[in-house]
C-alpha cells in the first residue's frame, strides 16, 4: 500500500510538542499567533480547526475554519473538504456533510479519500432519509438508522423494533443531557477522552502502516513456502501392532508361534503384552521417528510391511512388531497450506514493519535517557525525569501511570530496575508513534472518525451518569444507623454450633470410640482419620460451622443439647451409620454487630438510592423532551406471511376475494 501523506506543511517541533502533551488552548495560540505573522494563513488555519475538530471537540467551530479557508483562500485540496464534512457531521450538520463528502467522491476520487468519502455519504445518507420513524427534540431518527440498529443485533435477540427505537430515543435524549450538563468540561471526561483519542490514532497508524502494508502478493506467498517448507511437513510414520514382554524366552516363544499363524497376533497380544495396548490387540496407531526407544524406532522404519519383526530388546523388555502401513516423509502441497503461509507471510511483514517504522523513528528523533535517576525512581521523588523525546519530558509520575492505566494482566513490576527500563522504552516508542500520527493526520481516516462517534457517545453517557448518579447520591452515618435499627432481623445469627465428628457401620463400634474419646479427648482426630467413614475422617471429623437446617434433626438436636467440649451420645443417622460428635462450639442466637455491616449497608443504600436517582433523571428528561414517534405497529389483521408461518396466500385466490 502506498502511504500517504496529507501534510501540507512541516510542523515545528515545539508545535507538535504542544499536541503530544495536550496542551490545546496553547495549541490554537501559536496557531494564532503565526496566522497574525501573515505566513502560511490558510495552512495554520486548517491546522487551529484540527485541535477544534479532534481535540477540543468544537465542531462548529472547526467547521467554521474549515469554510471560510475554502471560501477565502480558494484552496482546492480534497483532504480540506474532508476535514469540512467531518467537521459538518460532527455537528449534526449531515445536510452541508454530505454535500462537502460528495465533493471529495466526486471531484477528489484518489485512495484513500475515495472510500473515506464514500463511506461519509453513506452515513450522512442514514441520518437525512425522509422516511422517519421517531423526532426527538426537533432531530429525526430515520427508518434506515433503525433498520441498521435492528440488523445489527444477533439471531439470538428478539429484533422488537419499538422496543429497540425506544432505546434510541433514550440514547438521544442521553446525549443532549450530557451537553446540557457539559459533560465535555468534566475532569473525568477530558482523562478518558484523551486516553481513548490516543489508543484509537495509534490503532488506525498501525492499520494504515503496518497491517495494510504487511499483505502479501502470491509471488511473495510461494517463495515464502519453498524458504519454509519443512513447515508444512509430513513426518515419516508407520502403523502397526506390538506385542511387549519382560521375558526373551517368552517372547521367541511368541515370535514362533506368530511364525506359524499370524493371524492370532491380537489374540497373543491380548494374553501376554504388557503395555496397555494389549486391550486393542497390540495397535500401536500412528508412530513418528522419536516416539519410541531408539532399537525400536530403528526397527520399525525398516521393516517389511505385514512380516514380523523382533525379539527387539529394550529398557529390559523385549518387543515384536508388525508393521502394515509406512508412510514416507512428505510435503504438504502449496494449495492446502495457501491459508497458513498468508498468516505467517503476512505476521513476519508487520513484525519487520513495525521494527523499520521504530527505527526511522528513534533515528529522526531526539531522545535522551536519565539512567543515574533509575537507580531511585521509585522513590519519594515521582516528578524526577527519566527521559525526553524530542524535548518532551517523560517522568517517574508518567511511567506509574501508565503502567496502572494498563489491563492488569499487563501490569509491570516498576520496583525491577530492568522491568522500569523496558517499559519506559515502551512508552518512548509510544510517544514517538503518538507524533508520528499526530502528524501525518490520522484522525481523519475514516476508521478512526467512526470510531470517535461511539466512543463519544459512550463517554458522554459514562460521565453523565458520573455527575448525576455517582456524585449526586451521598449516604450519611445516620442513614446507616438508621437502617440498621430497623433491619436488625436480617442481619440476626440464628443458633449455630461447630463440632467434629466420626462415624462408623455399627452402634457398638461406635459406643467404643467414644468411651475411649471421653477419657482421653486429645486422640478424636486420630481416631476419626482412622475409623470414620464419613468424607470429614480426612480432616479429623472436622465439619465446620453447622446452622439450623443443614443437619438431621436427630444430629442438631444431639449437638445443640451438648455444652462446648462435650460429646454427644451415639444417635443413628440411618441403619449404617451411627454418629457421635465432639461439640467444640454452641452459640446461641445473635446479630452481627454494626461495625461488622455498617459498610454493607452504605454500599446498599448507595446502590438503591443511584437507581432511584437514575431512573428519575431518566423520566424527567423523556417528560420534558419533544418526542413524536411515527412507528406504525401492525394491526392483528395484517399479520405478514412470516407472522402466520410458512403459509402463503394463493395470488388467485386473493384477487377471487
Amino acid at each position: 500500500m502506498v502511504l500517504v501523506f496529507i501534510l501540507l506543511m512541516g510542523l515545528p517541533q515545539d508545535y507538535v510538542n504542544l499536541i503530544i502533551d495536550g496542551r490545546y488552548e496553547d495549541a490554537v495560540a501559536y496557531c494564532d499567533m503565526q496566522i497574525e505573522k501573515g505566513k502560511k494563513v490558510s495552512d495554520w488555519m486548517i491546522e487551529k480547526a484540527d485541535i477544534y475538530l479532534d481535540k477540543i471537540g468544537d465542531y462548529e467551530q472547526a467547521a467554521e475554519l474549515y469554510g471560510a479557508v475554502i471560501d477565502k483562500h480558494r484552496k482546492k485540496d480534497g483532504w480540506l473538504y474532508l476535514r469540512h464534512a467531518i467537521a459538518l457531521e460532527r455537528a449534526e450538520d449531515y445536510l452541508n456533510a454530505a454535500k462537502a463528502y460528495e465533493i471529495v467522491a466526486t471531484q477528489y476520487r484518489k485512495a484513500p479519500l475515495d472510500s473515506f468519502s464514500l463511506n461519509g455519504v453513506e452515513r450522512c445518507f442514514h441520518k437525512n432519509y425522509q422516511d422517519s420513524v421517531a423526532k426527538v427534540n426537533g432531530v429525526k431518527i430515520t427508518r434506515l438508522e433503525l433498520d441498521e440498529r435492528l440488523s445489527k443485533m444477533t439471531y439470538a435477540v428478539t429484533k422488537d423494533e419499538k422496543g429497540t427505537l425506544e432505546q434510541m430515543i433514550l440514547e438521544r435524549l442521553i446525549y443532549l443531557a450530557a451537553l446540557d450538563n457539559n459533560i465535555a468540561q468534566t475532569e473525568f471526561y477530558k482523562e478518558q477522552f484523551e486516553m481513548q483519542r490516543q489508543k484509537k490514532l495509534l490503532e488506525e497508524m498501525r492499520a494504515h502502516d503496518i497491517v495494510a502494508r504487511s499483505e502479501p502478493d502470491e509471488r511473495a506467498m510461494k517463495k515464502y513456502y519453498k524458504k519454509n517448507k519443512e513447515n508444512y511437513v509430513i513426518r515419516e510414520s508407520v502403523r502397526g501392532k506390538e506385542i511387549v514382554v519382560e521375558s526373551d524366552s517368552l517372547a521367541e516363544f511368541i515370535l514362533d508361534s506368530l511364525s506359524k499363524d499370524m493371524a492370532s497376533f491380537d489374540t497373543l497380544a491380548k494374553q501376554y503384552s504388557v503395555l496397555p495396548t494389549k486391550t486393542s490387540g497390540g495397535m500401536m496407531g500412528v508412530v513418528y521417528k522419536g516416539s519410541k526407544p531408539e532399537p525400536v524406532e530403528k526397527a520399525l522404519f525398516k521393516a517389511k510391511l505385514d512380516t514380523p519383526v523382533g525379539v527387539i530388546p529394550f529398557d529390559d523388555k523385549f518387543g515384536i512388531y508388525l508393521v502394515n502401513e509406512h508412510t514416507p516423509k512428505s510435503y504438504r502441497d502449496y494449495k492446502s497450506v495457501e491459508s497458513q503461509v498468508l498468516g505467517a507471510l503476512k505476521n513476519q511483514n508487520m513484525k519487520e514493519l513495525e521494527e523499520k517504522l521504530i527505527k526511522t523513528l528513534r533515528k529522526k528523533s531526539k531522545t535522551e535517557i536519565f539512567m543515574e535517576s533509575l537507580g531511585d525512581s521509585l522513590g519519594p521523588e515521582h516528578d524526577s525525569l527519566v527521559a525526553t523525546v524530542n524535548a518532551r519530558e517523560i517522568s517517574v509520575e508518567d511511567v506509574i501511570y501508565r503502567n496502572a492505566n494498563q489491563p492488569q494482566f499487563a501490569v509491570v513490576n516498576l520496583a525491577n530496575p530492568e522491568e522500569f527500563n523496558k517499559f519506559m522504552e515502551t512508552m518512548i516508542e509510544e510517544n514517538l508513534k503518538l507524533e508520528h500520527a499526530e502528524r501525518n493526520k490520522y484522525f481523519l481516516h475514516d476508521g478512526y472518525v467512526t470510531e470517535m462517534i461511539t466512543i463519544n457517545q459512550r463517554l458522554f453517557e459514562n460521565g453523565l451518569y458520573r455527575k448525576i448518579v455517582v456524585d449526586g447520591v451521598q449516604i450519611d452515618s445516620q442513614e446507616v444507623k438508621r437502617f440498621y435499627d430497623e433491619h436488625k432481623e436480617e442481619f440476626r445469627v440464628p443458633e449455630n454450633f461447630r463440632c467434629k465428628e466420626i462415624g462408623v457401620e455399627t452402634r457398638s463400634f461406635a459406643t467404643e470410640r467414644r468411651k475411649i474419646v471421653l477419657a482421653k479427648p486429645e486422640v478424636f482426630d486420630s481416631l476419626a482419620r482412622e475409623h470414620s467413614i464419613l468424607p470429614s475422617g480426612k480432616n479429623g471429623g472436622e465439619v465446620g460451622i453447622i446452622r439450623k437446617g443443614m443437619k438431621s434433626k436427630t444430629y442438631e438436636d444431639a449437638a445443640f443439647k451438648t455444652k462446648a467440649g462435650g460429646f454427644t451420645t451415639v444417635f443413628a443417622e440411618n441403619d449404617s451409620l451411627f454418629v457421635f460428635l465432639y461439640v467444640l462450639e454452641n452459640n446461641p442466637p445473635t446479630y452481627r454487630s454494626y461495625e461488622d455491616v455498617a459498610r454493607g449497608i452504605e454500599s446498599r443504600l448507595t446502590r438503591q438510592r443511584q437507581r432511584e436517582v437514575a431512573d428519575a433523571f431518566l423520566q424527567k428528561i423523556r417528560d420534558e423532551a419533544e418526542v413524536e414517534i411515527y412507528l406504525v405497529e401492525p394491526t392483528p389483521d395484517e399479520a405478514t406471511p412470516e407472522d402466520a408461518g410458512d403459509e402463503v396466500p394463493d395470488p388467485e385466490t386473493q384477487q377471487e376475494k
